[in-house]
């Protein structure tokens, strides 16, 4: 295939995404707002502010192991330069793969979860499926931008693995599964909290929703950095990755479902109270 041809392919396909991406909150927002919420879409904004809020913190926690092996080898980095510092950070993530997955995920969760958690709480109940749409649309801003960078500037990241077939294919499901997972997991949480908080069981609620926002987290690093580095077999890519997306989708569906019922009993209690 003539490299323009390819270039012209893989522009559309970033096209593409970008507009599935922008497309699908747009959809969901209308569809909620017609069929169950009732509130001020300025919550919404409140939602972006406190999920912008708890990235900060949440990268630099999650540079920490990388930075104390760079300080920690400082006179190799000033000798070798940025090759010596590629080796370090890949002599890292490599020899404590699945400690940095858990790490990175956990990380995620209790920063985003705990200011989830102080973004909802002394609000009126109507405003948490507002702020969780706020949190998923800051994540699905960041989910383009690392989607569509890979399909604008492609490289075989793993020489071994049919990169056509077997990368490009995971990416497609990525970016279809993405706004799926952000709008049900982001709302659901929120609602799930707001119940808690209500029931004066807040913490609890903190608890379970760090958890399962660490397994989705951890889970999705794994598989990212996996087939980056060539961690697992070509031939596990594939079932793994059906276990990837099976799994968090699923879950976040049902923390969804569980967060919606929770929160229309607690919409109905405050309404008569």
């Amino acid at each position: 295939m003539p490299g323009w041809v390819a270039l012209i392919m893989q522009l559309m396909t970033a096209a593409l995404a970008v507009t599935y991406l922008v497309t699908a909150p747009i959809i969901a927002y209308a569809i909620f707002s017609r069929l169950a919420w009732r509130g001020r879409a300025s919550w919404v904004l409140i939602g972006v502010g406190f999920m912008l809020l708890a990235l900060i913190p949440q990268v630099i926690t999650q540079g920490i192991p990388i930075l104390i092996v760079l300080l920690t080898h400082i006179r190799e980095v000033m000798i070798g330069g940025v090759s010596s510092i590629t080796d370090l950070v890949l002599g890292l993530i490599k020899s404590s793969f699945y400690l940095m997955a858990i790490y990175m995920g956990l990380m995620a969760g209790v920063f985003q979860e705990a200011f989830r958690y102080l973004a909802i709480r002394d609000r009126e109940p109507g405003s948490a499926p507002y702020i969780g749409y706020g949190f998923a649309l800051v994540d699905l801003a960041f989910a383009m931008m690392g989607l569509v960078l890979p399909l604008l500037i492609p490289a075989s990241v793993n020489p071994g693995i049919e990169y056509a077939n077997v990368i490009s294919t995971i990416g497609l499901v990525g970016i279809a599964v993405q706004p799926i997972v952000s709008i049900l997991f982001h709302l659901g949480s929120s609602m799930v909290l707001k119940t808690y908080q209500a029931l004066n069981k807040g913490f609890r609620g903190l608890i379970l929703m760090v958890l399962a926002h660490a397994y989705m987290d951890s889970f999705t690093w794994y598989m990212d950095n996996a087939v980056a580095l060539a961690i697992i077999n070509s031939s596990l890519i594939m079932p793994l990755s059906t276990v990837y997306f099976t799994s968090v989708v699923s879950l976040s569906a049902f923390i969804f479902i569980i967060g919606f019922r929770a929160f229309n009993y607690v919409i109905h209690r405050a309404h008569f109270n």
